[in-house]
């Protein structure tokens, strides 16, 4: 007789997601990180996420399924930044049947017979994938969906269910064309809502038209219900051929979803109360407004930001500015470790640690963690709020779009307005040449646009050691150009320096970024940036590689020009389990 023994077996999801990706990628199909679900919680962090471990990780791919790629390497660095991701299968090239339930399932085999192929057992249902492509639709038939087409994508096997099913492969063979009957699904005729037509609306624009009237209506406060009941008459009586009741509903309900604001009246200058500028720093900082602080990677934005926070923390008088109470200050920045640098750095700068507030992970400016942070802003009501880098917070926003980054930083400029709070962001400068210092950051010039106050940062070149602060652009009044020092500070043992206001001095901008790309090569200048920025982030000791890269690319420093500066500098290079760390070399 043999005694049973139990065998312990240990799914390994993030291997497998891994694993998943990486075949996909070898069939030429492209991939794309997505939020994964721990503890029934979507890893974006927000509370009630609308779409949890299905919507793209906006920090490794800013442009959603368009930023897909069968690229091993990519997938890889993706995957070591988020381990616990879910990922998702861009669907060009391919047609996925979704059935969300049994009945739409066996509606589907039974209608149209389809082959074998691959298949992937979800929550509530089945994907079946094919190779060939047809028009997208949802509600095709009762619960079954198509996706397909550029633009769209499907939750890939491994990933996890926000109920905490796991997507698992079902048949594994190989994906089969798409058959013409099944190609047919979604092209079918559907029937109007009512009888009627004939009307000025042409088929090409039922769905803006109808939305635009919607719209109007949800904006004057008229109820859901009666914007449906309108919505069907106007179809009925105005459209060429009318919408299908569904998509009127539809309508409907997805423009009642969006906030009511009340529309702008015209109003004579005679009624506008007067206000009063509220300055936190005259000339050089409001209350109420936006600001950029731009300059080159190391050469003391973030020190800079530290020092005004400690400044203000305590109540210090400015230099020429007003004495004020001792305030409360954000400073969000996603590129130095909080406990090894930044908080050294506070303490250097004799801050009141109690009233300087920084993120306990990093996040993404989404639409609802706009709210969020509007919400922390009311309730511990900073004098002064700093993102650094704001290119780091800019959740699918094309930062070189006029319109994605006015309409982000003209959301960030309400928030500063209705708050009495200052908000700077703080951006890196390009590589390119500039008639114009002003243009010199990265991106759009909406950036300037939108912004109330814009700094430049360089680092001296008097042979002090420090920076000097331009005020290159203002709403109000010119400030001088500022000298700052930086002092000494002992990195191995963990110190870092204080920073010293100077004096004002007349250099300006222009004058002094003249001729400085001749001056220095490129190639040249970027290692001894990253070399810099390997030496301080490297102080407190040893760090992951994958976070240097992954900070160094905020700082618009490529990998390879990292390692490049590795090298040259000596750095050391030891593997902990599966992962890589940096050290610097012993004196």
């Amino acid at each position: 007789m043999t005694s049973a023994q139990t065998i312990a077996v240990r799914f390994d999801r993030s291997a497998s997601v891994l694993s998943m990706m990486e075949r996909f990628a070898g069939q030429d199909i492209p991939v794309l990180p997505i939020h994964g679900v721990v503890a029934r919680r979507c890893t974006c962090g927000v509370d009630e996420c609308s779409s949890p471990g299905k919507h793209p990780i906006s920090s490794l791919v800013p442009h959603g399924v368009k930023d897909a790629t069968a690229d091993l390497k990519t997938i890889r660095r993706w995957h070591r930044k988020h381990p616990d991701m879910n990922y998702a299968v861009a669907t060009e090239g391919l047609a996925v049947i979704d059935c969300d339930s049994k009945e739409a399932l066996g509606a589907f085999r039974s209608g149209y017979h389809p082959p074998p192929t691959f298949t992937v057992k979800t929550a509530r249902g089945f994907h079946f994938y094919y190779r060939g492509e047809m028009p997208a639709r949802n509600g095709v038939q009762n619960k079954l969906d198509v996706k397909s087409g550029p633009g769209s994508y499907v939750v890939g096997p491994g990933s996890r269910h926000a109920s905490g099913a796991i997507y698992a492969v079902w048949e594994d063979e190989p994906l089969a064309d798409l058959p013409q009957n099944i190609a047919d699904m979604s092209e079918r005729p559907e029937e109007s809502s009512d009888e009627g037509g004939g009307g000025p609306i042409p088929v090409g624009l039922r769905n803006s038209t109808m939305t635009q009237f919607a719209g109007y209506m949800h904006a004057k406060g008229v109820p859901r219900a009666a914007v449906l009941e309108t919505l069907k008459t106007l179809n009925r009586t105005m459209s060429e051929k009318p919408l299908p009741d569904r998509e009127v509903r539809q309508i409907a309900r997805s423009v009642s979803r969006y906030p009511v604001k009340a529309l702008p009246q015209i109003i004579p200058f005679s009624e506008i109360p007067e206000e009063r500028l509220d300055f936190l720093w005259y000339p050089y900082i409001c209350l109420g407004t936006l600001g950029l602080l731009d300059g080159d990677p190391g050469d003391g934005k973030s020190q800079l930001c530290v020092w005004l926070c400690a400044r203000l923390s305590r109540g210090d008088k400015l230099p020429n500015g007003d004495r004020f109470e001792p305030a409360n200050c954000f400073l969000f920045n996603f590129e130095d470790l909080p406990g090894a640098v930044i908080k050294k750095r506070l303490e250097a700068n004799g801050a009141d640690l109690s009233r300087v507030f920084i993120q306990s992970r990093q996040f993404q400016l989404t639409a609802e963690m706009v709210e969020w942070m509007d919400g922390e802003i009311a309730e511990k009501r900073p004098h002064l709020v700093i993102l650094d880098p704001i290119q780091a917070f800019m959740s699918g926003v094309d930062g070189n779009s006029n319109i994605d980054v006015r309409e982000f930083m003209s959301r960030l400029g309400e928030i500063a307005m209705n708050r009495k709070c200052a908000i700077i962001c703080v951006r890196h400068f390009g590589k390119g040449a500039q008639d114009k210092a002003m243009k010199k950051g990265l991106g759009s010039t909406d950036f300037v646009g939108i912004s109330r106050n814009q700094f430049g940062l360089a680092r001296r070149s008097d042979g002090v050691r420090g920076f000097i602060v331009f005020h290159m652009k203002t709403n109000f009044e010119r400030g001088e150009s500022m000298l700052f020092t930086m002092g000494d500070a002992d990195g191995r043992k963990g110190e870092q320096p204080k920073i010293g206001f100077d004096k004002f001095t007349d250099i300006t901008a222009d004058d002094f970024f003249s001729g400085e790309t001749s001056m220095r090569g490129p190639d040249q200048d970027e290692r001894e940036v990253a070399k810099e920025y390997l030496l301080e982030a490297l102080a407190g000791g040893p760090k992951a590689a994958a976070a240097l890269k992954s900070q160094g690319e905020a700082r618009t420093i490529s990998a390879s020009t990292l390692d490049r500066a590795r090298k040259e500098l000596g750095i050391i290079t030891a593997k902990q389990g599966k992962i890589w760390f940096w050290s610097l070399p012993p004196e």
